[in-house]
This record gives C-alpha cells, structure tokens and sequence, in this order.
C-alpha cells in the first residue's frame, strides 16, 4: 500500500531528526551559565531522546542565585506524568524555575524554543512528520529575537497548578 507523505501521523518523525535535535538541546544546555528558558510542547519534549534539561536547569539554580530559568508548556499534568525526572526538579526548586503553561492554538505545530544566556538560541519546529530546527550559539541578536518572542508567550500563559510545590 503507498502511503502519502501528507499521510504520516504528526509526532512520527524519523529518529536521525530527533537525535540530531537532542545532541543540540544538549549542546546549547551544557554551556548554560545564567538563563534557560524553554517554551514547548510536551509531547514534543518528550519525543527528544534523554535530553539534560533537568539537570542543566538544576545546575544553574544552584551555581548563582541571579539565575532566571523558565519553562513554559501546553499541559503541567502531562509533562509531570511524562517527564518525571524535569517536573521533580522544577518541584523542589520552585524559588529558582519558574513554570507557566499556555495552550497553542491546535492547529499550529509543535515547537520547542530554547534561549541560553544572551547569546544562544535553537528552535525546532514538528509538522507532518518532519522536524525543522535551527540553533545558534553565538548570535545575540537573533537571541534577542528569540527573548521577546518567548516573553510574549510568557506574558499570556498562566501560573502552573500541577507543578508547584505547596507547603502546608
């Protein structure tokens, strides 16, 4: 039976994209000194294959207190019941990571943005089977870019409920 490229479910991207995107996110997390902030799609994130984030973000909480490390999502709950090991962390620093969840539109692909410090970027975008991405380690301007683009997001999601950790 042939089956069309327009036929491919959506989180069926070949395995060489996903590693090729993984090894990146790794890349860019490992020289992390200050800020990391993630905007993406759980499903997405987790289809990465065992990428640091948790311990890159955990690192650079503990390395300075002006670190701003920020993870913006779809679904809390999904990511808590999928990513134990991130949400964990995210629960027992939640003076040092910030957690926000905003719901895109459902027509729109699943993206990840990635903005290190002041100078690197990546992002990588999911649609009909095929994975777009582009990363940057040293290009401020194009991470200024990426910084707004993640503010205004940031700016219109809300407070996470399944990811903070209430003291009783």
């Amino acid at each position: 039976m042939n089956e069309r490229k327009d036929d491919i479910p959506e989180d069926d991207i070949p395995e060489d994209d996903l590693e090729r995107a993984g090894a990146a996110v790794d890349r860019l997390l490992e020289s992390a000194r200050r800020r990391i902030w993630v905007h993406t799609r759980c499903r997405l994130l987790m289809a990465l294959p065992d990428t640091r984030l948790a311990e890159a973000m955990a690192r650079v909480a503990r390395r300075t207190r002006h670190s701003d490390l920020r993870l913006l999502v779809d679904d809390d709950l999904e990511l808590k019941s999928g990513l134990p090991r991130l949400a964990g962390t995210v629960m027992r620093l939640p003076s040092a990571i910030a957690t926000r969840c905003l719901a895109p539109a459902q027509d729109t692909p699943a993206s990840l943005l990635l903005v290190i410090d002041r100078d690197a970027w990546l992002y990588l975008v999911q649609h009909k089977g095929r994975a777009g991405l582009r990363a940057e380690s040293r290009d401020p301007a194009g991470n200024r870019k990426a910084a707004e683009d993640f503010e205004q997001n940031w700016a219109a999601g809300s407070e996470s409920r399944e990811l903070r950790k209430l003291s009783l």
